[in-house]
């Protein structure tokens, strides 16, 4: 009787060390899931964004906001244009960036996406974009979107000292652009 309880008990302890390690496994591969999902959602939101840019589409790139952030932005068109002109003359070539940082998931909505990217263009000069968007939000689907684009016209190397990110900081959606020479 006493080696069948010893035995019970041994199995029960083997068996909830064994659940315990494949819980915390699940756990990993479900955060690196995200971040997989996190950067192919930023890559295709940044295609879009560059596509709508270089073709000059300011209906293209205004659809691409969430439908809270069209309607809370200040003078989203004028800024659209705003930010469609700094790119006169010139095309972006290509974006370069960390893997993004992200909240949520598809458990505990919403999914917010955000990174900086350098934005090189075809006459040699680099940008920095900042950008921000709702990928996932089932209780409110007007949510989803692009929340904010935040553009310097130059390289984070060459900010004059104090700069701050206005979108950034603010927490307001829309455009923001910084002109520095």
């Amino acid at each position: 009787m006493k080696k069948s309880i010893s035995a019970i008990l041994c199995l029960s302890l083997i068996l909830s060390t064994a659940f315990s390690l494949a819980g915390c496994k699940s756990r990993t591969d479900e955060m690196a899931e995200q971040s997989v999902y996190a950067e192919k959602q930023m890559k295709s939101v940044n295609r879009k964004i560059v596509k709508c840019i270089n073709n000059k589409d300011e209906k293209g790139l205004k659809s691409l906001f969430s439908k809270n952030a069209q309607e809370e932005s200040e003078e989203i068109d004028g800024k659209i244009n705003n930010l469609i002109n700094i790119f006169d003359g010139v095309k972006i070539k290509s974006i370069d960036g960390e893997e993004p940082g992200f909240s949520g998931d598809s458990n505990t909505q919403p999914i917010n996406i955000y990174g900086s990217y350098t934005i090189n263009l075809n006459n040699g000069e680099k940008y920095v974009m900042w950008v921000q968007f709702c990928s996932m939000d089932d209780e409110n689907k007007e949510n989803v979107g692009l929340y904010m684009i935040e553009m310097i016209t130059c390289t984070e190397d060459k900010l004059p000292s104090g700069f701050k990110w206005d979108g950034v900081n603010s927490g307001k959606p829309g455009i923001f652009i910084h002109y520095i020479n």
